[in-house]
């Protein structure tokens, strides 16, 4: 009995381990898809739905912040 008790305390474990590394993968690749985000101009980051675009933010590039403020696209 304490070694079945034993043996589904480490499978438990295993698994908890094996959720927390996928859930890690996930982000990371969530993550990087985010960061190669790119857009040519404002009117393509306006049609994406997402401007305006802060610095730090998926998509901010220093050529559609031309005011050079921290955010894109805010005109």
């Amino acid at each position: 009995a304490e070694e079945a008790r034993l043996a589904e305390e480490k499978r438990k474990k295993e698994e908890e381990e094996r959720l927390a590394q996928e859930k890690h993968k996930q982000e990371k690749e969530t993550q990087q898809q985010q960061t190669n985000v790119y857009y040519k101009n404002c009117t393509a980051a306006r049609q994406a739905g997402v401007a305006p675009i802060h610095a730090g933010e998926p998509g901010y590039a220093k050529h559609l912040d031309r005011d050079g403020d921290g955010i894109a696209c805010d005109r």
